[in-house]
């Protein structure tokens, strides 16, 4: 099964979140598409779109990326079939928080964890995301124990 995500900005204006949020999707090699849509200014479009993607025979996950009153997430996360995630560009942005009861979506306020969490849902589907997930970590234990290393060489002292 086709494994892929599907990031949708309310606006133009979301590119350098976006852009930060594509980094941690190629780093786990998974498939990806941006969409721009506002869900208060073209919502029959949203729905369109949605419907789109609802009907491929694909595991998807969503990324909504829009800030302030953010209609995005909650539209998305009821008319999609497929997870959402709201990572909003002026996190901590609560709107995507406060949704209806229907509307269910998760929230990952740094864009640098979207790619991961991606990954992990669809590390069932296909075992190259669990090694990039085991990599990955791998990677930041490594990193961890080499600054202890440094700070511990730097900063011990006294008497």
């Amino acid at each position: 099964m086709d494994q892929r995500v599907v990031v949708m900005a309310g606006s133009e204006s979301d590119r350098p979140h976006i852009e930060k949020i594509i980094e941690s999707l190629k780093y786990f090699e998974i498939p990806f598409e941006v969409r721009i849509c506002s869900a208060h200014k073209n919502p029959d479009t949203l729905l369109e779109i949605i419907r789109g993607y609802n009907a491929l025979p694909a595991a998807i996950v969503f990324i909504a990326v829009a800030g302030g009153s953010d209609a995005l997430s909650g539209t998305l996360s009821f008319h999609a079939l497929h997870p959402v995630i709201s990572c909003p560009p002026d996190a901590p942005n609560e709107s995507c928080l406060t949704n209806p009861p229907g509307s269910a979506n998760a929230y990952i306020a740094n864009a640098k964890n979207v790619g991961k969490f991606a990954a992990q849902a669809f590390a069932h589907l296909n075992p190259r995301y669990r090694k990039l997930i085991e990599q990955y970590n791998r990677e930041k234990v490594m990193s961890l124990e080499k600054s202890d290393k440094k700070f511990l060489k730097r900063f011990t002292g006294g008497s």
